[in-house]
């Protein structure tokens, strides 16, 4: 390159260099940087999941959270030390996992649930609740609850979110309690008209207002039963209330893992087929697709015939044995003459069932005058060229010949 040249593409560097660092200042100069917060749709995790973020929320915490979907919690517990948080009890279980559900909680098992149907003089229908005598109760307020309530929820609201709280009161009662081990109260948000009953008095801890309990603690064996009026304080749009987050660590507290239940309705075919037998459906997968690409797929250009005058024996013959050896190279048809020539010479000499395959190369040698490393390869080598086996040929003729020899003797 010229000195010339040299020196103009280092000056257009400069003078590029120039440019952008000019731009890059007047871009700071004439622009601020704003933060701003903008609302987004709810993603599609937590419209299907409403418990999304109480399993984030215990993450953070370090403890391992799953959401699941059916109801198979209950039919395949999880190992002791772990909680389950159910939305419903199964309603026809039987004495058998009556048992099952008692033992695994006395073993140091976590239970968290809410009542699904308000319960009357004969009970809920839900075996396990009745069992511990917990019902389900619906009331309504007297007119000056209800009057100051409301005032409660209309208080002027600043900002989006009070208005939301505001929105929030409405629809539940703000329930103070202190937990167990704490030494200040807390406030959790239940659903307003609906309370819980202790008919024989077992629970340990109990929190409610005038109207009844709304969250009850039972403490069986090692392990704990924990019966609240409202699982949707711990949902998505909830759980941000007040000290309703708190509570759900209270409760699980200690626990190896938490299992939730965000959904009693069973998943679809195919993802349960999926989660139960994950290779039989890889398997079936494959074989669709390898029955599309035999059916849909060309495996090669078609082969035309460049005369379809029809063909003599001699070549149908011909090429029946071009097949043949294309498919195999030959290696049926010689084991299967192998096999016979050497078992017509044991048949002809029964000395040779005694020997060895090396003894019974050197006998066959000496009688026929071959050599008796050629009759080795022959009836017991490996024969995968096209010359060894033209000349296994030959030596195998031979020894046919020799054979029909002594046999005319």
């Amino acid at each position: 390159m010229s000195q010339i040249n040299r020196l103009i593409l280092w000056g257009l560097g400069i003078l590029l260099a120039a440019l952008i660092g000019w731009y890059l200042l007047w871009f700071y100069q004439n622009f601020e940087r704003h933060y701003r917060d903008t609302r987004v749709d709810i993603s599609p995790a937590a419209q299907r999941n409403q418990l999304l973020a109480a399993e984030r929320f215990l993450e953070t915490l370090g403890y391992r959270a799953e959401s699941v979907q059916g109801r198979d919690l209950i039919t395949k517990l999880p190992p002791v030390g772990d909680t389950l948080f159910l939305r419903q009890l199964p309603t026809d279980m039987d004495d058998q996992a009556l048992y099952t559900l008692n033992d695994w909680i006395e073993a140091g098992g976590r239970l968290i649930v809410m009542p699904a149907s308000i319960a009357d003089d004969e009970g809920s229908g839900e075996r396990f609740l009745d069992d511990l005598g917990v019902y389900l109760l619906s009331f309504e307020y007297d007119d000056s609850d209800k009057n100051e309530r409301h005032d409660i929820a209309e208080e002027p609201a600043d900002s989006t979110v009070q208005e939301e709280d505001s929105v929030e009161r409405l629809y539940v009662d703000r329930i103070e309690m202190t937990l167990p081990g704490d030494s200040e109260s807390v406030t959790a948000t239940f659903r307003k008209g609906y309370a819980l009953e202790d008919r024989d008095s077992w629970a340990s801890f109990s929190a409610g207002d005038d109207y009844g309990s709304r969250l009850l603690v039972f403490e069986i064996g090692l392990g704990r039963v924990a019966v609240i009026s409202d699982l949707r304080l711990f949902t998505n749009d909830r759980i941000g209330f007040e000290d309703n987050a708190y509570l759900l660590r209270k409760l699980v507290e200690g626990s190896n893992t938490v299992w939730l239940q965000y959904s009693i309705d069973m998943p679809g075919l195919p993802s349960l087929l999926w989660q139960k037998f994950p290779l039989v459906v890889s398997l079936a997968l494959g074989l669709l697709a390898l029955m599309g690409w035999r059916l849909f797929l060309y495996t090669g250009p078609p082969r035309t015939l460049d005369n379809s005058a029809r063909r003599n024996l001699l070549e149908h013959i011909d090429a029946s044995a071009a097949y043949a050896w294309r498919i195999d190279k030959g290696q049926k048809m010689l084991e299967d003459n192998r096999t016979a020539l050497e078992q017509a010479w044991r048949r002809r000499h029964p000395v040779l069932n005694s020997m060895t395959q090396e003894q019974r190369s050197d006998w066959l040698a000496e009688k026929t005058g071959m050599a008796a490393s050629a009759i080795s390869r022959t009836l017991y080598g490996d024969i995968d060229k096209e010359l060894d086996f033209i000349k296994a040929t030959l030596v195998m003729q031979q020894l046919t010949s020799g054979l029909q020899k002594r046999e005319l003797r």
